[in-house]
């Protein structure tokens, strides 16, 4: 068997339920932007959708679909005990296969990875993650794993939730979610599965930040990448946002307000505010045209609305990096 893959993509899971099985089977990774394989093969020759993971089978044929590659694993190898045989057991195993595809991947987690997905849609999403993530961890309080034992379940399930690394979402208000994650993260198929995984993404960034290099960054990409710097609390991806003769004007202190000149002051003003873990922003909207953009956000830094306020960036990008930003906060 081979199994088609990218690195940290929802693939991990097949990946885990392999290592789990003891199975005989080569990997070839893909390159999700250029659907380029490992070894200079289009992907799409494979899968025409492009989308990982693909198995091969020893006869030859594919298998796509997160769901169906686990559970073709499982089938293909009962002694790993990876799925139930019973009735109600394979039905709910059906439940979380479907759940966490639907619900935690596709419509919690997609939109929040890819930049095709607006302000809208990325805010849409947030507003899935308590009633979402709340349930999974209602069910795991008192529980080691999803079913009566580890399953195909659980490696796709760790592998959603490792996403939270890439996105605004933060597991602390779910305890039992952290446990989990921390628990299985711990396993020796998890353990290895990921540790390999983590180092091919490594790679496979550097290398696109090196394409990136030679080709600036849109209005878009840089606005995106600065907002995630506060709402990931994630200060180092300003680094290499910010113009060396950038210039910053904000509403306070009053009448005139600050005006902080050059990267370096820039920088300090921002990662200070990214790096606060005790306050959070929340993105209203976001306007590009051309070099200019604008966001309009709330800050809070306390549990209720008056521990909040609103405020709007004008930002204007040259070159791949902000020149400038003016920053007007509404108040009384």
């Amino acid at each position: 068997m081979k199994l088609y893959f990218s690195p940290l993509a929802c693939s991990l899971a097949a990946r885990i339920a392999l290592y789990e099985a003891r199975a005989e089977v080569s990997f070839e990774e893909v390159d999700g932007k250029t659907k380029l394989t490992a070894s200079g093969r289009d992907f799409r020759q494979v899968h025409p959708l492009g989308l990982v993971p693909v198995l091969e089978l020893p006869n030859g044929d594919v298998l796509s679909e997160n769901a169906a590659v686990l559970q073709y694993i499982a089938r293909a190898h009962p002694d790993a005990q990876l799925a139930p045989t019973d009735a109600v057991g394979i039905a709910r195993l059906q439940q979380w296969l479907g759940f966490i595809g639907t619900e935690l991947h596709k419509a919690l987690f997609t939109p929040l990875l890819v930049k095709q997905a607006g302000p809208d849609a990325k805010g849409y999403a947030l507003g899935l993650a308590d009633s979402r993530l709340s349930w999974v961890a209602q069910h795991l309080r008192g529980r080691e794993f999803l079913l009566d034992r580890f399953s195909i379940a659980d490696a796709y399930l760790f592998t959603i939730l490792n996403w939270t690394m890439a996105t605004p979402i933060d597991l602390k208000p779910w305890p039992a979610l952290v446990d989990y994650h921390a628990r299985l993260r711990k396993r020796p198929s998890i353990e290895h599965a990921f540790n390999e995984e983590l180092s091919l993404y490594r790679l496979e960034q550097a290398r696109r930040e090196k394409d990136e290099a030679a080709t600036p960054r849109s209005t878009s990409e840089v606005i995106e990448r600065f907002n995630a710097a506060f709402l990931r609390h994630e200060p180092a991806l300003l680094d290499d946002l910010i113009d060396d003769d950038c210039v910053l004007e904000n509403t306070k202190p009053a009448p005139l307000g600050a005006r902080n000149v050059g990267r370096e002051a820039c920088l300090e003003l921002w990662r200070g505010i990214a790096q606060n873990r005790d306050a959070h922003f929340e993105l209203e909207d976001v306007e590009i045209s051309g070099e200019r953009a604008q966001i309009r956000w709330q800050y809070f830094w306390g549990p209720s609305e008056t521990d909040s306020l609103r405020g709007v960036n004008l930002m204007r990008v040259k070159g791949g990096r902000i020149v400038e930003a003016r920053g007007y906060v509404k108040g009384t």
